[in-house]
């Protein structure tokens, strides 16, 4: 398998994952919205505008029960689970390609099993906790208190609602936007963390950078884009400043963190037998 290979087959594993959690949840948020709107229109109003009242307040608590119930549902947790089902399927692409490279190469099963469970507190911290709560839950909530509070325009309102949750046509739905960027990005970070661990154990010490480039793809992806580094050209990289670069990127981060946030490239090891001569020779 070469790294171009590799590279092509990881981005597939992980954008078609994506793109089957986006469509799930594009369905999950519409039904939200669909609950929520319900319970909003019984809302007191004068004039137009929501009225301060005791039971507003109670259509109020409703609605966040609504919004607490829905992302502690087992549709929002299976859908996230199913995206971050494909870790073995990275793990195998990986492991063929180190193989392709030595044939005595054994994938380390502890080593494996220690950055899964770390990818998975990861996501359950930030997909289904804490950060879900902080990013989604809470603004949404922020939304309907402000609103029912404040007495403001009941359409003006319910338009707010809705775009927060269902989106539009140039905006996403904030949950899917931010769920599905994080989740994207620490898949494509748990691979070259593997395959960082396994260039150190077999002494690799050049790299392909590789992926799709995209109209959104940054100036410094595009510039390394299809290209061979050694080690120690991209140990310097996290001396650079750039867009979308992530705190903590250090020589020994950057082979993880690579663009930064929301990036889908790779830094894939690779033989010095495939490594053009200007390369090792500018060494």
């Amino acid at each position: 398998m070469t790294p171009q290979e590799l590279a092509v087959l990881i981005e597939t594993l992980i954008l078609d994952a994506d793109a089957r959690y986006a469509k799930t949840l594009q369905r999950f948020q519409n039904i939200l919205y669909d609950e929520l709107a319900l319970i909003l229109k019984d809302l007191e109003l004068t004039n137009g505008y929501v009225k301060q009242s005791a039971n507003n307040r109670r259509i109020l608590t409703q609605a966040s029960n609504a919004i607490d119930e829905a992302y502690t549902s087992p549709t929002y947790s299976l859908a996230v689970s199913n995206y971050v089902a494909i870790v073995p399927k990275i793990d195998a692409a990986n492991i063929a390609y180190f193989t392709s490279l030595e044939s005595g190469f054994a994938p380390k099963k502890v080593y494996l099993k220690s950055i899964q469970k770390e990818l998975i507190t990861t996501v359950n911290q930030y997909v289904m906790q804490d950060g879900l709560q902080s990013q989604v839950i809470q603004p949404l909530n922020q939304i309907l208190n402000q609103n029912i509070n404040a007495g403001g325009s009941y359409s003006g309102f319910i338009e707010q609602v809705q775009t927060y949750v269902r989106g539009n046509a140039e905006v996403q739905p904030v949950a899917l936007k931010y769920t599905r960027t994080f989740v994207k990005d620490t898949l494509f970070t748990y691979s070259r963390t593997y395959q960082q661990a396994v260039s150190a154990d077999l002494g690799l010490t050049y790299y392909y950078y590789s992926g799709s480039l995209m109209d959104t793809s940054r100036p410094f992806c595009v510039e390394r884009f299809d290209q061979y580094f050694s080690k120690k050209e991209i140990e310097a990289w996290a001396a650079l400043e750039w867009k979308g670069k992530k705190q903590g990127t250090t020589e020994s981060s950057i082979f993880h963190f690579a663009g930064g946030w929301n990036c889908g490239h790779q830094i894939i090891p690779v033989s010095e037998l495939i490594v053009p001569k200007e390369v090792i020779a500018r060494q």
